[in-house]
């Protein structure tokens, strides 16, 4: 039997160092179109990371206490107990003639926000029906995420925005807002979004080291 001698005997095989014209032939890949396409893959990284950090606050209070802090009723409420971002139920009666009545971008459900009777520093938002209106208005016990308007960033400008220009209500960046009726587990979705976005800005980041590194020169 004849053994052919190949690259792991120290033999050569035939062509195996030519170069082959129809490879040189080739273009090269467009420049342009190289740099735009990791340019794109930068934005869509830069992108997922924003969103994850967006979401930092979502995060903290879906991980943070789930027994409900009782504040009482809102006309004898203690300043120092209105801590951002935490769990809380207060009771007090609706001031449903500065309400206000909006919807979501995304979603079907109807809100609607007020001050609770007696103070200005807590308002309080519910989500509702059209055929809700009576329990509004007999509602007396809220429990719910409390947060800061500038917490709720732009999600609320345009809400904040009325109440000032229209309502004449002192609201500020620091001022309290009651998500009624949602509990730190109902902030899952947040969880869910921010992996998401993890799992896309690491894709991204691997494919771009791995298609747009360096050819190694030849000698």
């Amino acid at each position: 039997m004849t053994t052919l001698p190949g690259p792991e005997l120290g033999g050569r095989v035939p062509g195996m160092d030519e170069i082959d014209p129809e490879l040189l032939a080739l273009p090269a890949p467009p420049r342009g179109l190289r740099i735009a396409t990791m340019g794109m893959m930068a934005v869509v990284v830069a992108a997922a990371i924003s969103l994850a950090l967006s979401l930092s606050v979502d995060i903290a209070y879906f991980f943070g206490q789930r027994e409900v802090t009782q504040l009482g009723n809102a006309t004898t409420l203690d300043p120092a107990l209105l801590v951002p971002n935490t769990y809380v139920q207060i009771e007090g009666s609706p001031m449903l003639s500065t309400a206000v009545r909006y919807r979501r971008i995304l979603g079907s459900d109807h809100y609607t926000l007020y001050p609770l009777a007696g103070q200005r520093n807590v308002y309080v938002q519910v989500a509702y029906e059209d055929d809700d209106q009576e329990r509004l208005a007999t509602r007396r016990e809220f429990a719910g995420r409390l947060v800061t308007f500038g917490q709720l960033g732009g999600r609320f400008s345009s809400v904040r925005a009325y109440l000032e220009t229209r309502m004449n209500q002192p609201v500020s960046a620091d001022s309290m807002v009651l998500l009624a009726d949602e509990p730190p587990s109902s902030y899952a979705w947040a969880l869910g979004v921010v992996l998401l976005a993890a799992f896309i800005a690491l894709l991204d980041s691997w494919l771009i080291l791995r298609w747009f590194r360096p050819l190694p020169k030849s000698d």
